[in-house]
């Protein structure tokens, strides 16, 4: 008869932590999963051959006007040379194609992304190139690596990542001319968008989180919400999970670098982009949820603009409803994050990669209440020294551990 563990041993299972291996009604032999692994590195490494040499070269030459790491480097420069950060251009700027016609300016993200690029832009053109290889880098890292440690669910979710320009283009209205075409991946590691740098943050914020880092989760969620809006969606997910400690770092982390952003990019600025943030002048494009309930559902555009906000409120509260499966919170945090915005590119869908992490990286926390648990068991132990003590000056310690009386 074997003997069960008792539940405070180090055999026994963890109450509220979701299984690192979640059964299928299927399985593979290994030899077919290398197999698998494999094909799926060809792919991410055929999408990118396809739209660097295919559907856009111009890409491989991040210097040239109109990328964004162009935009990028002219924020920054503007920003140095004591010019409006969010316009008009001045004569001697570097210019922004589709300024002021198709943008209502030329830069859509917040001040601290061109408070950043201020040292960067000191450098140089080859600023340009550094930022882009680095995001192309760590794109392609995080999907090959996916696909190397990945179980089966992950690598199910990374065939349908590399899969989405297929439905992409549906919705686009264009015909999908060949594979590769639309690719998310592709596009975020070769624009040199911020989108490959939030998808890294992402990814360190479910891992610290899983890991119980929680100053690094909330950290890496403000720095990131701090780029872009839509990472804000993260707080929300700490919140429901009631890490009050990552709350806290995001918190402090988003406070101190607004005052970065302030006092890099100046009142005017701040003040430029909140007006540019809540006079909405900003059109949906073709994959936002405003757009896809216009053309496809064919709603009024001005109640088609609500279902941003619709959607949004809706996601958010499937992360609540299912805060106790942190996965499944965290992957519709990650579509909350892509959707929040009326501007949703094909490189957006690249954030999908930190939707998947976490069936490559399990949770080690588990639900809100375990979270509570260890929290109140790392304040535990002062707890224990004050009563061993006595909580009185004149109250005689208590022992511990009662002594045990040896009798021969």
């Amino acid at each position: 008869m074997t003997a069960q563990a008792h539940p405070d041993s180090l055999d026994a299972g963890r109450p509220g932590t979701e299984s690192e291996t979640t059964r299928l009604p299927f399985s593979l032999p290994p030899w077919a999963m290398v197999l698998v692994r494999i094909a799926l590195i060809l792919m991410i490494f055929g999408e990118l051959y396809v739209t660097a040499t295919v559907q856009l070269p111009g890409l491989m030459h991040p210097t040239d006007l109109g990328t964004d790491t162009s935009n990028y480097y002219a924020a920054g420069q503007r920003l140095n040379a004591g010019h409006d950060l969010y316009g008009p251009l001045l004569p001697t700027d570097r210019p922004v194609p589709g300024y002021p016609k198709l943008y209502p300016a030329p830069i859509l993200s917040p001040p601290l992304s061109a408070v950043m690029w201020r040292p960067l832009a000191a450098l140089g053109d080859v600023s340009m190139t550094i930022w882009w290889a680095v995001d192309l880098a760590l794109v392609v890292i995080l999907a090959a690596w996916f696909a190397v440690v990945g179980r089966r669910w992950t690598l199910g979710g990374l065939l349908v990542i590399l899969a989405l320009g297929i439905p992409i283009a549906f919705v686009v209205g264009v015909r999908y001319r060949y594979l590769g075409y639309h690719s998310p991946i592709s596009i975020a590691a070769l624009s040199g968008n911020l989108n490959g740098y939030l998808t890294g943050l992402c990814v360190l914020a479910w891992w610290a989180s899983s890991r119980g880092r929680p100053w690094l989760a909330g950290a890496a969620a403000g720095l990131a919400a701090m780029l872009k809006l839509g990472p804000f969606a993260l707080v929300w997910w700490l919140l429901v999970r009631r890490d009050w400690p990552a709350v806290k770092a995001f918190v402090a982390t988003v406070a101190i670098l607004g005052i970065v952003g302030l006092v890099g990019a100046g009142l005017d600025a701040n003040l430029a982009f909140a007006r540019l943030t809540l006079e909405a002048g900003v059109s949906p494009s073709s994959l936002s949820v405003a757009w896809i309930l216009h053309t496809k559902l064919g709603l009024d555009p001005h109640v088609a603009n609500l279902g941003t906000m619709v959607a949004t409120i809706l996601g958010l509260a499937v992360v609540y409803a299912t805060r106790r499966r942190a996965r499944i919170s965290f992957l519709v945090t990650i579509l909350v994050v892509i959707y929040c915005s009326p501007v949703v590119l094909v490189g957006n869908f690249a954030l999908l990669l930190a939707a998947v992490a976490p069936w490559v990286v399990p949770d080690r926390i588990g639900t809100p209440d375990r979270i509570g648990a260890v929290a109140g068991r790392e304040r535990a132990p002062a707890r224990d020294m004050a009563t061993r003590r006595g909580s009185l000056r004149d109250e005689p310690a208590v022992p511990a551990v009662p002594a045990v009386e040896r009798r021969p």
